[in-house]
């Protein structure tokens, strides 16, 4: 069987009830002279950051605080569970809706993280072009701070909830089946696969949980190196990358720990059913009736039952994820100031600045109209 995961911090744990913003988030310092330095320090790190969670970093000479993701969410989480087995008729209704349950949930965090981690990105690009030309930088914010306003604290902001009940559970039927049939189906379901995104999940929870605290401590340096509206706002937009990520990271978290406890039921279940069930090497006839099996008969009716008490483990499962989970994020985009022209930089009259301070209208997580199948 694959691994389970490594002992991880029980801190995402703690975070059920959605995105709460922080009481105790850091406000700029009253009186406090621009630091320039302070702030392209902080701009710096995070688009570093950002830029080694998107699986690359152009500056082989720096080392990130926050490693890639891209594994954890392209080969484990993309259709989490969409398919764990191979086998295909009859219908099995309650793994079927658990499936899509998973496959929601992992859509919707998925897409929550990237979108998290761009505006993280996109107010590092903000910040380091202030640092490198803050006189610039202050026309540009008087100049479009309804505009930051709007995607920060405003109508703009990404407000988004997935609901587990948009999937609903169903009952099984399988008065018709006979044993051989649920024991394909049983053995069709690939633990090793559940073993494995599960143990995804959790190596995501744990990489949100990395991402929250840094996002915790940049607030902190920015709010000791930057004054006034702009410097507000952007301590706002990190406060609600702060409570997403930590939503976020409970959810997958425990999505996780669903998924490795589940994985662990149907593995028994599957070394047991020749022992409870008394299949033995019989070759069944579909015409052959019950009493007529051996041991006396009763293998389908058992073959049954057993199926019964596991679809009743998936319901416990299914139960055991989260209800609901909530995205909170502010839809600002910024242009990478690193990568302008190399004529201008980031001159007075550069093109860029017109790309400081953009709204970028968010796109559905997902099509809760349709849930994913």
């Amino acid at each position: 069987m694959a691994r389970e995961p490594a002992p991880v911090s029980p801190q995402w744990r703690e975070w059920d009830g959605g995105p709460e913003l922080s009481r105790s988030w850091p406000s700029p310092h009253a009186d406090i002279d621009v630091n320039t330095a302070g702030l392209r320090k902080v701009g710096d790190a995070i688009m570093l950051e950002a830029d080694t969670a998107y699986g690359y970093n152009r500056d082989d000479n720096k080392s990130s605080a926050l490693g890639s993701y891209q594994d954890m969410t392209d080969s484990d989480h993309a259709g989490l569970l969409g398919r764990i087995g191979k086998f295909d008729p009859p219908r099995w209704d309650a793994l079927t809706a658990l499936r899509k349950t998973l496959t929601g949930i992992s859509g919707f965090v998925v897409g929550g993280t990237h979108c998290a981690l761009e505006i993280y990105n996109n107010f590092g690009n903000m910040i380091f072009a202030t640092s490198a030309n803050y006189a610039m930088a202050d026309s540009v914010f008087d100049k479009n701070i309804s505009v930051l306003r709007y995607t920060v604290n405003g109508a703009g902001v990404r407000h988004e909830t997935w609901k587990k009940k948009s999937y609903v559970w169903q009952e099984d039927n399988i008065s018709d089946y006979d044993a051989p049939t649920i024991k394909a189906m049983l053995n069709s379901v690939e633990v090793e696969t559940m073993l494995r995104k599960g143990c995804a999940c959790a190596d995501l929870a744990t990489w949100l949980t990395s991402l929250q605290s840094l996002v915790e401590e940049h607030a902190r340096q920015l709010a000791g190196a930057w004054q006034g509206e702009p410097a507000e706002l952007a301590l706002d937009a990190f406060r609600k990358v702060h409570a997403t990520v930590r939503a976020l990271a409970y959810a997958i978290g425990t999505t996780g720990d669903t998924i490795i406890w589940l994985a662990n039921v149907i593995h028994q279940r599957q070394v047991d059913f020749e022992s409870v069930v008394k299949l033995g090497n019989w070759e069944f006839d579909d015409d052959l009736p019950d009493w007529l099996l051996p041991w006396g008969g009763g293998a389908h009716d058992r073959a049954r039952d057993y199926l019964r008490e596991l679809n009743q483990q998936l319901k416990i499962a299914y139960d055991m994820l989260p209800a609901e989970i909530e995205v909170l994020l502010p839809t600002t985009r910024s242009d990478n100031p690193k990568y302008t022209d190399e004529k201008d930089g980031l001159k007075d009259g550069s093109d860029y600045w017109d790309f400081m301070i953009l709204y970028t209208p968010p796109f559905p997580l997902l099509d809760r109209d349709e849930p994913a199948s």
